[in-house]
């Protein structure tokens, strides 16, 4: 029994390596460096990074303490839990989900400790753009978060000389970043004040005596390029011929004759990177002595993960140099991507299309009103937070979401087969109680699916591919409803080595592998990997879309994987680069998404856009939280 008990171990331990070995190999190849524009080791400085962060200095009630030895030594704040929210969303991590071996989060402290949040956001405007700053880009609602409008605490605070009720610069562009962070004009008076803050030479003072603060010029420069301006705008020039004057080898430092650090080098970072400059390659005009500004700010980072800092008595895992480098080493500069936000713009969107007669959606640009359409934009809404029963979603007719989903669905039936049911089953397990698919329109939806199950196993034909079938799949899957074994071994069947053919069909597989609790094949994530655009999406040709993207990073999500972290993102000219990027640079000013194939505003990539911009992912794949991963039948 001990012989047999010690082999299973050993098996299980050599099928976790060569797991950790495979997804190695996807992510790394010989010329990454030159394919990407960037370097290899971005992604892995990041991870190593946020997960020192997270073992070693979270404590138990999830917030972090700024001035600590580690997790534990000290009682967590609002502001050591808003820098470690910070740098943890920079990487592409949820800071809401549950890391393992931890009970608690920081966003779950943020949530438990509001009343001490809403007391620090009131302080002064800088600590109001620095709570709505870790709240966007944590994919919440920093319009009401806890009951509390954060964005309407920060406007509250702006005074008539321009500003934030703040006294130094450094605050200034935290209060100035957290406006654009929501998407609001940045008030010209706010602008001006914090330009008439700048020094002759081009840099600005920390508010505290120290003169030629790079990290003060670092933030205002992340922050008047938010609000619109360009390097050819004074202000701006006369900033970034400071940073070439203050340039060290090592990076930046403080104040003059304080020596470069980990902290100051990691925000001139960010802000060459909000500037578009190139600070990351061998061709960098930054470059100092041999070494790029990321290279020098890597040799800050330890073989702990940890970035450290020098006060004289040697180098330190330092927890307020790794917050700061974080963001600087994923290449993203403050405000850092606000995915809630582009899925408020979405649902606008949406509104704008509903049909004000019928109150569906079609399913393509300039396509007739059907159920397929209506039932992905009541996926979409519920998922954003919108109940498609309420009045925004109401004709001046009094027809809801809802019932025109009803009214579409007999009609929309009457043809095709089980992927057509499945598509309705989806919205209507989406809309929740007191609807059900046993009597929906008249129709007692699962029924009508085993009517198109074939003898062979087909829910829907799969001569052309698996999607249909698939979404017959996820239709039962999200309705709770039992599927046929045969269907299970059709969808299986038609894959070879884990691929499925195509991007939209590895995704939706994924899918309905992970509502089945099956793992993810070795063989489908290499094929992903693959077929990933440089922009970090996925698509056809090379060329990222919403529709497939969507389709992989639910799929992704489903099976415990993080596609939001480093382990699916590129790097692109020095930035780390997901599939919600590539996605959100793709909307357009009025929230929706485009209409690929010709003109007009595109329904079915707008809904899948907001599905994919609300994935709430774990932690994913690590060597401490392993998810189900298989490489047989």
């Amino acid at each position: 029994m001990r012989k047999k008990s010690t082999a299973i171990l050993i098996t299980t331990i050599a099928s976790f390596l060569f797991v950790v070995v495979q997804l190695n190999a996807m992510r790394s190849t010989p010329d990454l460096r030159a394919a990407e524009g960037g370097v290899a080791d971005q992604r892995s400085s990041a991870q190593a990074a946020v997960y020192w962060l997270v073992r070693t200095y979270q404590n138990d009630d999830g917030g972090y303490a700024s001035l600590s030895t580690g997790a534990n030594d000290a009682p967590s704040s609002i502001a050591g839990t808003l820098d470690a929210v910070l740098a943890i969303a920079a990487a592409g991590y949820n800071p809401a989900a549950v890391f393992a071996g931890q009970e608690e989060t920081p966003m779950g402290y943020l949530q438990a400790n509001d009343a001490d949040l809403l007391a620090f956001a009131s302080a002064n405007g800088g600590q109001a753009g620095k709570t709505i700053l870790a709240l966007t880009a944590s994919a919440m609602d920093p319009r009401d978060f806890q009951g509390q409008d954060y964005v309407a605490v920060l406007n509250g605070q702006l005074e008539p000389s321009g500003a934030y009720s703040v006294g130094d610069p450094f605050k200034q562009a935290l209060a100035m970043l957290g406006v654009a962070a929501v998407g609001e004009a940045v008030p010209v008076e706010a602008v001006n004040w914090l330009i008439s803050q700048q020094a002759a030479n081009g840099a600005w003072d920390d508010g505290f005596g120290t003169l030629d603060n790079a990290d003060a010029t670092a933030m205002a420069i992340m922050a008047l390029v938010a609000t619109g301006q360009t390097t050819a705008d004074p202000a701006l020039l006369k900033a970034i011929e400071f940073l070439a004057a203050a340039q060290q080898p090592g990076g930046w430092e403080y104040g003059p004759g304080l020596g470069a650090g980990a902290n100051s080098t990691a925000l001139v970072v960010q802000a060459l990177s909000a500037l578009g400059e190139d600070w990351y390659s061998d061709a960098s005009p930054w470059m100092k002595d041999g070494l790029t500004p990321l290279e020098a700010l890597l040799a800050y980072q330890s073989v702990s993960g940890a970035f450290q800092s020098d006060f004289g008595q040697g180098p330190f895992d330092d927890f307020y140099a790794t917050v700061q480098a974080i963001p600087a080493v994923s290449g993203r500069p403050f405000p850092l991507p606000a995915r809630y936000e582009a899925v408020r713009r979405g649902v606008a969107c949406l509104d704008v299309l509903q049909d004000d007669l019928t109150g569906g959606w079609p399913s393509f640009a300039n396509g007739p009103i059907d159920a397929a359409g209506t039932s992905r934009a009541i996926q979409a809404l519920v998922v954003a937070g919108e109940d498609p029963r309420s009045p925004r979603w109401t004709t001046p007719g009094g027809v809801d979401a809802i019932d025109a989903l009803e009214a579409l669905t007999p009609t929309y039936l009457d043809s095709g087969r089980g992927g057509r049911v499945g598509i309705v089953m989806q919205g209507v397990a989406a809309a929740g109680s007191p609807l059900t698919v046993t009597d929906f329109a008249g129709l007692n939806l699962p029924l009508l699916m085993s009517g198109h199950l074939s003898p062979t196993g087909e829910y829907d034909s799969t001569a052309f591919g698996i999607f249909a079938h698939a979404e017959a799949m996820l239709g039962l899957l999200a309705a709770d409803q039992p599927i046929a074994p045969a269907a299970i071994d059709v969808l299986m069947g038609a894959q070879e080595d884990g691929d499925w053919g195509d991007s939209d069909s590895n995704g939706i597989a994924l899918q309905v592998m992970g509502h089945l609790s099956r793992g993810a094949r070795i063989g489908t994530l290499a094929a992903l990997h693959a077929s990933q655009s440089a922009d970090g999406g996925w698509g056809f040709n090379g060329v990222s879309n919403p529709t497939a993207s969507s389709e992989v990073v639910q799929g992704l999500v489903a099976v415990g994987l993080n596609p939001y972290g480093a382990d699916w993102s590129r790097v692109r000219e020095g930035r780390l680069q997901n599939a919600a990027d590539s996605v959100m640079v793709q909307q357009t000013e009025n929230g929706c998404w485009p209409n690929a194939f010709g003109p007009g505003d595109d329904p079915y990539s707008t809904t899948d856009a907001i599905l994919l911009l609300s994935g709430e992912a774990g932690w994913g794949f690590s060597f401490t939280n392993l998810p189900v991963v298989v490489y047989g039948q």
